[in-house]
This record gives C-alpha cells, sequence and structure tokens, in this order.
C-alpha cells in the first residue's frame, strides 16, 4: 500500500511545509522532485483564497497522480508546492488543472574582516546599533548552534521565538530547520548540523553574527552585526565527493520561504551552481520574492575565476534582486578565486560588490579545531550580510533596492595588479559601511548591464536618483572607462531627485566595456558600474545547415571558414580555435530538459551557441568538461558540449579546430531532451559476462562503465554496443553500471543522485 503525504507545519501567517520526514514508500521507477507553481505568491492578496487555490490543486494532482507525494507548501516567495513523482509522469503533471508551470530541480553546493569594511564605526562605542533585533538566516548546509561564537549568554527570544526543531534552537540561534531532498537515506538528512560534514555554515554565520569580543584561541574576534539572532535553514544535505553537502533547488525556495516566513531581515546564501536559463531557475524567482516582502538577499559569487574566467558567476549570484559579493584580501585586491560577471546566460553585471573573502578566520565545529581560516566569496558573503543588517538596524525605513544601493554606490576600488579591477570582478567595489551608511543618494537601477550592444550601434538606459537624505540638488556627472572598446556617453549634470540618461556605443572590435558613471559634488562621489559586452560575431556570416532530428552525423572542417576565434560566456582559459569551423543550427522546443553533442571523432571540440553568436554560449554546458559534482570525474575534460534547461529557440552547434592542421573529418551525435539512463541487460555468460548497453540519447559514455563482482572491481570493457565483464566460471553477483553522457552536464540530483546512470544488480552463472 503505498502512503501519500501532505504535511503542513503553522509558522507566522502563513502555513508552510517544513518536515520532510515520512515520505511513505517510493513511487516505482525512477523518481524525480519537481516545484508547481499556480500563479502569483500570496503576499498582496487573500492568503485564504491562495491555500484553497493549492488545496484544489494538489487534489487534483493526487487524484491524476497516485504514486505523486506532495512535500513542501510555497506560500509567500512562490505560489505552490514540491511533487515527487516517477519522471515518466511529468508531462501528466504539467496537464493537471490548476498547474500554471512545472519547474525542474536543480543542485547547489557550498562555495568555497569586519574592521576591513567598517563594521565598528556602525556599532558605536556601547555597540547600541551592532545589529539588535536583527534576523540573518543563514541558509546553508546546517550551523553548530552550541558553539562558543554564538554564546546566547546576554540574549532573549525576540517575540514569536524559538521556531522550527525548537529544542534545538538558544536564544542567539533562534531558528532550527531541515529541508531534507527526498528519500535521503544519510543519517544527519534531517539533522540541523551534521557533525560527519558540517561545518561550512558554522564558518559562515560566525563572519556575520559571531558574538561580539569573543574569545578565540586569544584571539577576541566579533561578527560584522554581532547583536543580531541568527535563523539556521539547512538545505543542503546530500554528501557528495567534491562539494561536502549539497541541496536541491525546491529545498534551497522551502528554506528560502521558511526566512520570509519566520521573519528573517537578511538571508545568506553562500552557495551556488551554473546558470540555467532565467525563467526556468525556481531559486531566482524566490529570490526576487523575497525582496518584495522586504528581505535583503546576500548572495556568494563563486570561485570558478581561474578555470571558468569572465562569465563565471552562477545561480543564484545571477538573481538580479540579490546582492552577489566578490572576494578580495586584506590590501583591496581581488582574490585570484572571485568569479567573474558577466552571468552567461543572462548577460547582467555580477558582481554587485566586494569583501573580504581571504583567509577570513571564523569558527569551526569542534572537530576542525574550534576556530580556523577559510578562502572563498562564501566568506565575503556573510560580511556584507551582516553589514546590510546593521544597515536595516540604523535605517528602518530604507527599502531593500535602497540598501543594495547604499552599498554599491559607496563602494571602495579593488585592485588587480596596480589598477582598479574591473566591474566584471569587483562590482561597484569593496564594501565602505561609513560611507554607506551617510549615502546621500540612491539609484535605481545600482548597476547598468546594458547586454550585447552591436559594434557601431548604441543602447540606451536611465537611472533614477532620489535623495538618501542631503543628497538633493545639482551633481555633476563624468563617466571613467575602464577598456576603449565602447563608451558610454552621459550628460554633464543631473538634478536630484531626477533621471539620468545614459547612452552605450559599441567599438568595431568585441569585447568587454566596463567603467563607472561617476557622480560628485565637492568631495563626495558616489559611482554606478557599468558593463556591456560590443558584439561583432562572425558565426552569423556562416553557412548554418539544420540538424533535422537527433543521431549521428559526419561532417568535415576540410575548406571550412575559420571566422571564430573566440567563444564566450564562460570564457575560460581564453583558448584560441585559430583553426576551421563547421556549424549546424537546432530547433529546441518549449519544456525541453537539455541537448547536446558529443564528439566522437576527429580533431574538433563543439560549442553550443545562441543562434549566430559565438560571444553568448550556453554557459557551462557549453563548455567541454564533466560538470557533474556527484562524480568523481568532476572538472575533467570531455568531448561534450551541451544546455541545460534551455529557453526555446534556435541554437548553433560549432565544431571547431585549434589549427589548420587539425582540419578534417569528424562525427559527433546530437541528443535532444535525454531523460532516462542507458538500458543494460544480460547477453551472454559463456566465458565471461557480456550485457548489452543501449541509449537512444546522449549514448552511452565508456568511461562511465563500472563493473563489480562478488563485490570486488572486475574489468569491463564497453565496445559496439556491449559491455564485457570478465569473470571465472561458476555463479557470481553482479553490480554494472554505466551512465549516458548527458550525465557529464546534470548539476541536478533529480529522484538518483545519477539520473542518467543505470546499475544492473542480477546473480549470474559462468560457463
Amino acid at each position: 500500500m503505498k502512503t501519500k503525504w501532505v504535511i503542513f507545519v503553522a509558522a507566522a501567517a502563513a502555513a508552510v511545509c517544513l518536515s520532510g520526514d515520512g515520505l511513505g514508500a517510493p513511487a516505482p521507477g525512477p523518481l524525480t522532485e519537481v516545484v508547481v507553481t499556480l500563479g502569483q505568491p500570496s503576499f498582496g492578496r487573500n492568503l485564504q483564497s491562495a491555500r484553497v487555490e493549492q488545496t484544489t490543486a494538489v487534489r487534483n494532482v493526487l487524484h491524476t497522480l497516485p504514486d505523486a507525494q506532495v512535500r513542501w507548501r510555497y506560500h509567500l516567495v512562490l505560489n505552490g508546492f514540491a511533487v515527487v513523482l516517477p519522471r515518466s509522469q511529468i508531462s501528466t503533471l504539467a496537464r493537471v488543472p490548476g498547474i500554471a508551470k512545472v519547474w525542474p530541480n536543480v543542485t547547489y553546493h557550498t562555495l568555497d574582516d569586519v574592521t576591513q569594511i567598517g563594521a565598528p564605526a556602525l556599532w558605536g562605542p556601547t555597540l547600541a546599533t551592532a545589529g539588535q533585533g536583527m534576523k540573518i538566516g543563514i541558509i546553508d548546509e546546517g550551523l553548530d548552534a552550541n558553539h562558543p561564537y554564538f554564546n546566547p549568554a546576554g540574549f532573549s527570544y525576540p517575540p514569536g521565538f524559538p521556531k522550527g526543531l525548537t529544542s534545538l534552537t538558544t536564544p542567539k540561534v533562534i531558528v532550527q530547520r531541515t529541508f531534507p531532498a527526498p528519500h535521503q537515506t544519510w543519517k544527519y538528512a534531517s539533522a540541523p548540523f551534521d557533525p560527519v560534514y558540517g561545518y561550512h555554515a558554522t564558518h559562515v554565520a560566525g563572519i556575520a553574527a559571531g558574538d561580539h569580543g569573543t574569545n578565540a584561541n586569544g584571539k577576541i574576534i566579533s561578527g560584522v552585526a554581532p547583536d543580531a539572532y541568527i535563523g539556521n535553514y539547512k538545505a543542503l544535505t546530500v554528501p557528495t565527493p567534491d562539494f561536502g553537502l549539497d541541496g536541491n533547488s525546491a529545498e534551497i525556495a522551502a528554506a528560502i520561504e521558511a526566512a520570509v516566513s519566520d521573519g528573517m531581515n537578511v538571508i545568506n546564501l553562500s552557495i551556488g551552481e551554473p546558470e540555467v536559463e532565467p525563467s526556468r531557475d525556481l531559486v531566482d524567482v524566490a529570490v526576487a520574492n523575497a525582496a518584495r516582502a522586504g528581505v535583503v538577499t546576500v548572495v556568494a559569487a563563486g570561485n570558478d575565476f581561474p578555470q571558468y574566467g569572465l562569465g563565471s558567476v552562477g545561480s543564484p549570484a545571477n538573481a538580479p534582486a540579490a546582492i552577489t559579493v566578490g572576494a578580495v584580501d586584506s590590501r583591496n585586491a581581488i582574490a585570484d578565486f572571485s568569479s567573474a560577471g558577466p552571468t552567461p546566460l543572462s548577460l547582467e553585471l555580477k558582481p554587485d560588490v566586494s569583501a573580504p573573502g581571504v583567509a577570513i578566520f571564523s569558527s569551526f565545529p569542534a572537530r576542525r579545531g574550534t576556530w580556523g581560516l577559510l578562502d572563498g566569496t562564501s566568506m565575503s558573503s556573510p560580511h556584507v550580510a551582516g553589514a546590510a543588517a546593521l544597515l536595516m538596524q540604523r535605517h528602518p525605513t530604507w527599502t531593500v533596492a535602497q540598501i543594495k544601493s547604499a552599498l554599491v554606490l559607496t563602494g571602495d576600488a579593488a585592485r588587480v595588479g596596480g589598477v582598479e579591477a574591473s566591474t566584471l570582478r569587483e562590482g561597484g567595489g569593496v564594501v565602505d559601511l561609513v560611507r554607506a551608511d551617510n549615502p546621500l543618494v540612491f539609484a535605481d537601477p545600482t548597476t547598468l548591464s546594458f547586454g550585447r550592444v552591436a559594434a557601431g550601434k548604441s543602447a540606451l538606459q536611465s537611472v533614477a536618483l532620489t535623495d538618501a537624505g542631503g543628497g538633493a540638488g545639482t551633481w555633476n556627472v563624468a563617466v571613467t572607462m575602464q577598456t576603449a572598446l565602447g563608451s558610454v556617453q552621459a550628460p554633464p549634470t543631473v538634478t536630484v531627485p531626477g533621471t539620468l540618461a545614459l547612452t552605450a556605443v559599441a567599438g568595431a572590435t568585441s569585447g568587454d566595456v566596463t567603467g563607472f558613471v561617476v557622480v560628485t559634488r565637492g568631495t563626495d562621489v558616489r559611482r554606478i558600474p557599468f558593463w556591456f559586452e560590443a558584439s561583432a560575431p562572425k558565426l552569423a556570416s556562416e553557412a548554418r545547415p539544420s540538424l533535422p532530428k537527433p543521431g549521428v552525423y559526419k561532417g568535415t572542417t576540410l575548406h571550412a571558414p575559420s571566422r571564430v576565434v573566440q567563444y564566450r560566456y564562460p570564457t575560460g582559459s581564453r583558448a584560441n580555435f585559430n583553426g576551421p569551423e563547421r556549424a549546424y543550427r537546432v530547433r529546441i522546443k518549449p519544456g525541453v530538459a537539455n541537448f547536446g553533442v558529443v564528439v566522437l571523432s576527429g580533431r574538433v571540440t563543439a560549442h553550443v551557441t545562441f543562434d549566430g553568436a559565438e560571444d553568448h554560449i550556453t554557459g557551462y554546458e557549453s563548455m567541454p568538461v564533466d560538470l557533474n559534482p556527484y562524480r568523481s570525474t568532476y572538472g575533467d575534460g570531455i568531448p561534450v558540449s551541451a544546455a541545460l534547461l534551455p529557453a526555446p529557440g534556435v541554437y548553433d552547434i560549432v565544431f571547431d579546430s585549434r589549427s589548420a592542421t587539425d582540419a578534417g573529418p569528424f562525427s559527433f551525435r546530437l541528443w535532444i531532451n535525454d531523460t532516462t539512463p542507458p538500458k543494460l541487460k544480460v547477453q551472454s555468460t559463456h566465458g565471461g559476462i557480456r550485457v548489452s548497453a543501449t541509449d537512444a540519447g546522449s549514448g552511452v559514455d565508456p568511461s562511465s562503465v563500472h563493473a563489480f563482482v562478488d563485490g570486488k572491481s572486475a574489468t569491463a570493457s564497453w565496445l559496439g554496443g556491449v559491455i564485457h565483464v570478465a569473470a571465472r566460471p561458476g555463479r557470481h553477483r553482479l553490480v554494472l553500471t554505466a551512465a549516458d553522457y548527458q550525465e557529464a552536464k546534470n548539476n541536478e540530483d533529480i529522484g538518483p543522485l545519477f539520473p542518467n546512470t543505470a546499475t544492473l544488480r542480477v546473480t549470474v552463472r559462468v560457463r
């Protein structure tokens, strides 16, 4: 008998599901967790009518799909609920009455000093404004509430608290909630702190709000907002080989929902994963609606610059409403690891600001020595989360957007070498809380992203400037250019309040155009960072025959044009492709989960790009790299280029060569919407074990084949659709796994950890 679970827990003024325990027996077939939304969130609407709407939709889902299990319920940042169901039933779910959209699930993982940003100046000599009453939600892999940095002495619960697992809260850590992934077997998945893997959140929380004057092995330290409360929202619960604990978009969104419902003022997300098409990114939507609900969300930019270069900011750092934070060292130099904008798919200027992220001293669990140092934008983000809490306490009437503006426009220059860093790496600069506390003017928007501007063409944007206190009147306007591939034109003056009209003009050469629009009045200087891409793609002028359907194709780069040299974004190592290229077109319909190509033969590298635009590839997935965080081969080079959760439209697939000497024939396989693993079937047991391995999508990846005979690793080889496993005569227990090429691009945990991997478990007799 199958049990269906719908769990509701009252939280503040909204009903929100806050427990994933007891899901009952798993449904048959490969499972996935998705989120369905019905319409607008309930804030600003009648809450009761929204609940009725959801109840009706849940009833319809369970009536139509008896194997489905409804989990998290969203009312504030989303209007919908999470559903666990067989993957084969997703298309049916989308047709259930009342369902407006089905969102796929995406995996997030952790990214790897208060004086430097001026926090003590805002506390005051008596610590009167050190974050009192502010609540900072740490959405991460769970923190150790019993750490001495979170000593509750002198704190008392604010009205309405504690919340969640109240037996584990303290007057300092006032919320304890967990959001385990469905059907998890890890024994600490539902615990608010993982004693085996947990450490990241403890370090992050200490930076944001560790107690003032804490003695850490003889060193007296403090968090940025030491008197703020902490909410622990453990949304990363799945152990992985390389990232510690991971979590999925359904759980991340549920944690954001709970943090908003609980009344957190600030949310910190020191997590990230490659950007997907933003309209299909559930967490981005949740962040946007959290901002609409008055909650500041601060996100780490990422640590991928060495490998991926420009365009290495992922999700949810790409969310326009978030304050995205890059990392600097103690000398205000950009950390070499700190990810850079623009966001690769949505083409937005990120990060917004920078903060300390190198050798940051903070709390560790006792098993790691109680105190220690970490590098990463994960450490930069909580500096700004704490900073936002201080500003909210001191300026309770400021909006989320105004807090962001105050931080961005007042930043100090970060450096790369002897010059100021590009806005794509520093945003508005290093947070200066003293200046941000008196910003004089607010800007909307706070950063300017003109996107792709064709060579010789222009684009217009305007910035609304308002008085933040003492800023009314006339300001002088100038533009500081950081690159010479284009320009931004501005009027000489602007009156506050008023509107500043700006024109971006692209030069003839492709590349990034960055700088600041600078407004000054006497000695007061405020800077608005900008970026655009001067776009002069060569691909559009080439013949690009259409690929009519998935399958295996042959081509050649002999006598092909050699016009395209670089691809972006990300830019990667900026490797040049100086040889000839051959391009094809493919049309993608709505609702496709993925598509891509694997190079089967030839000396070419594949790139998936938007229509006619080598300067706009499909993000990380286009890069020939294994992106699956659950595989031991993560980060390895592979001959695969793809797109994950693509928007409908026309794309190009380009096969390029490094030099003219590499020109020649090649072959490749195209797949579209590969969501099933290979099929494995024992074919023969004469002289060993032969298993047929077929995959109608991206094809079987020979490097993924692993065999165990009687619990021991066995030699296995794949040839012509058959896996040969060495085994002596007799009775044996075989466990065989094989994946397709799409598995290397899966950044998501949908049901099993490896949705495109098949496992065969069988007892055989070898003759």
